[in-house]
């Protein structure tokens, strides 16, 4: 009997429709967990496209994108862009295959947020081949570093 029992939850557990994770939902989301301040920013199927993250004490401003990793190769510069203010920094390519991102260190409080206007747009430009995010990034930006640099 019991061998039955365990055959027929068996036979339901396969026949039962199989439930797909919820999705991300599209644009940027914040997060402050164990102590790290993140905005993340997914794409219509759900995939990080970039981060933003911050870590009390250092209160640097990690930009993290998942598609310029092709265009980044033997690139050592990126050019940070919010609305008309723009900075060139230092960049490196980490991670390997589909895991591989550009990640740009931006300095303790970036002189470019004290200029952030509710319309302007946030991008990273590598070897001429520029990202613009989805609206809300630069107050995304400035929410990670606010919360980073309060702590």
């Amino acid at each position: 009997m019991r061998k039955l029992l365990v055959g027929v939850v068996c036979a339901m557990a396969l026949a039962a429709p199989s439930v797909a994770p919820a999705q991300q939902q599209e644009g940027w989301s914040y997060a402050y967990l164990e102590g790290v301040a993140t905005a993340t920013l997914r794409d219509g199927r759900g995939r990080t496209t970039a981060t933003l993250t911050c870590r009390p004490p250092t209160g640097d401003i990690v930009l993290t994108d998942f598609t310029l990793a092709r265009s980044a190769r033997g690139a050592s510069q990126a050019s940070v862009r919010i609305g008309a203010m723009a900075v060139n920094v230092p960049m490196t390519l980490e991670g390997r295959g589909r895991n591989r991102a550009v990640s740009i260190n931006l300095p303790q409080r970036p002189p470019i947020l004290a200029a952030v206007q509710p319309n302007d747009r946030l991008s990273v430009t590598v070897n001429n081949q520029t990202v613009t995010y989805a609206e809300g990034g630069p107050a995304r930006m400035r929410e990670v570093a606010y919360a980073c640099w309060g702590s």
